[in-house]
């Protein structure tokens, strides 16, 4: 047990901290997931550096005095993903306010329930890990997506038919990139429409052929 690990261990011993993230990644993910409500995956989800770092604070800062080390451990998690989470939302609120100021409207009523929040803020962070891979951020997105209607009409529409045809979805899925002189052959557009809005079009097309449910409401309006 790590209670007993830490409670052998004289003031001034090292700890092998890895070793007893190692043994204890399971309770570390638990303890995520009982904050965040949902599965957690190790390859990408930032909750998880923000658990191993209050993982790492619970070892320095346990006093034994204090009861078992599991718990106090579990507590300071759930802290700094609270925490992490809050700032999180407000950042990517600032970020919807900027694609509401741009004419994209991210219907704000989903912001006013709480789950249908944790649902848009979960789908954003995919986004944002997806959208990453092509080289962008969701800041670039927003600052160069389609400001006419009509443009943002055509684009999600183009973005729609790029996701019907999977040698298109699966080059996008290896190589990262549009490929956009297959596009402009297949559905007779011009190379500037599409370099145009290159970037809103690769992220509808990754949240159509992500499932991004709460994104698709969004494009959908």
């Amino acid at each position: 047990m790590l209670e007993c690990v830490l409670e052998d261990l004289n003031v001034g011993q090292d700890i092998d901290i890895n070793e007893l993230i190692d043994q204890h990644m399971p309770f570390i993910i638990k303890s995520i997931s009982d904050v965040t409500g949902r599965y957690v995956s190790c390859e990408n989800d930032e909750e998880i550096s923000v658990a191993l770092l209050a993982f790492t604070e619970a070892v320095e800062r346990y006093d034994k005095e204090k009861g078992y080390f599991l718990p106090f451990a579990k507590l300071v998690i759930s802290s700094r993903i609270k925490n992490y989470l809050k700032s999180e939302n407000k950042h990517l609120c600032s970020s919807l306010d900027d694609l509401l100021d741009k004419g994209i409207d991210i219907q704000h009523e989903y912001l006013e329930q709480e789950e249908d929040n944790s649902l848009l803020v979960e789908d954003i962070n995919k986004l944002k890990f997806e959208i990453s891979s092509f080289g962008f951020t969701l800041e670039d997105l927003v600052n160069e997506a389609p400001k006419q209607k009509a443009t943002r009409t055509n684009a999600i529409e183009l973005a729609e038919a790029i996701n019907e045809v999977e040698e298109f979805t699966s080059f996008m899925n290896l190589k990262k990139r549009l490929p956009i002189k297959k596009v402009v052959l297949r559905f007779s557009v011009t190379e500037k429409v599409v370099k145009r809005s290159k970037k809103f079009i690769i992220s509808v097309v990754i949240i159509l052929n992500k499932n991004l449910r709460m994104l698709k409401r969004w494009i959908r309006k």
